[in-house]
């Protein structure tokens, strides 16, 4: 194989969807040349880009992005309201089972738990299951999805002050 007929193969592999006329001009080579060597393929779908393979964390993250922006708000609502929901009801549990029952001036707990509070030990949840044996791709992506809403509640409660 001549250096010229490298480079048309070369070229072809690498840009399936361009025209034999393309290629020709790419590599400085006569369309019938590059066509000659289109011919000798035989697979009919050779066109066909190679799948890519994406790292584990890209998947991973496009999987949490679909969770957090999909039908899990539409079944619960926007994370931030139901954490600080959860917020509330750990709150109340947390103080009156360790006595810690005295509120202070203004009417609230002693322990103060937040939404973001919430996402984070949500977070740690899904870290220790990854302690026992057995790999399980959803603690990663749940981890991912909590960590990210902790930042969206860090920011609605500054915002609210």
């Amino acid at each position: 194989m001549t250096e010229q007929e490298e480079r048309i193969w070369k070229t072809i592999l690498d840009n399936r969807h361009l025209s034999a006329e393309e290629i020709a001009t790419i590599v400085g080579s006569a369309t019938e040349e590059v066509q000659a060597c289109i011919n000798r393929i035989s697979s009919p779908n050779w066109r066909e880009e190679k799948p890519s393979v994406k790292p584990t964390r890209v998947t991973m993250l496009e999987t949490a992005k679909l969770l957090t922006s999909g039908d899990r708000n539409n079944s619960y609502g926007p994370p931030h309201d139901n954490l600080k929901d959860c917020a509330h009801m750990w709150e109340a549990y947390l103080n009156n089972k360790f006595g810690a029952i005295q509120l202070q001036p203004d009417g609230s707990y002693a322990v103060r738990i937040t939404a973001e509070d919430v996402a984070w030990m949500m977070t740690l949840l899904k870290m220790t299951r990854t302690f026992y044996p057995g790999y399980h791709p959803d603690n990663y992506v749940d981890g991912a999805c909590y960590a990210a809403i902790a930042g969206e509640c860090r920011e609605i409660e500054d915002a609210e002050g």
